[in-house]
């Protein structure tokens, strides 16, 4: 199947390289000595696609689109999630609802907090503290 990426980071200590893709609720997990396929594909749950990645700490945060129908909706309105990532265990560790909207953008505060923008319908930014 494929997939344009949205978005991308580099594990250089773990040898890893992450793209999340935009038109599906997929991230992928290449490694930097072999390029031609990735090596694991991970399904998000209730995302429709990837809009934007961060590196915290060990923590691999991921901003998402929710999906149509269930489970990426409460009320008629769509649900979007941010995802924290276990990149060495590649394993979705928490999922963090706030947005009403595509997450936008994600920024990290001083390691210690990380902030998530939604897009217009939702207009909000939510604060995460980074456990």
């Amino acid at each position: 199947m494929s997939s344009s990426f949205s978005c991308f980071i580099v594990i250089p200590e773990r040898g890893q390289l992450w793209t999340g893709c935009a038109d599906s609720g997929e991230l992928c997990l290449w490694h930097t000595n072999n390029h031609r396929h990735p090596s694991k594909r991970i399904s998000l749950p209730g995302s429709s696609g990837v809009t934007c990645m961060l590196r915290v700490k060990d923590q691999l945060w991921v901003g998402c689109r929710g999906r149509a129908g269930v489970g990426g909706q409460c009320d008629g309105q769509l649900r979007s999630q941010v995802m924290v990532m276990d990149p060495e265990s590649h394993t979705v560790a928490k999922e963090l609802q706030a947005h009403s909207d595509s997450i936008q953008t994600l920024c990290s505060a001083e390691d210690r907090y990380v902030l998530s923008g939604s897009a217009r319908r939702d207009g909000k930014i939510a604060i995460w503290k980074v456990e």
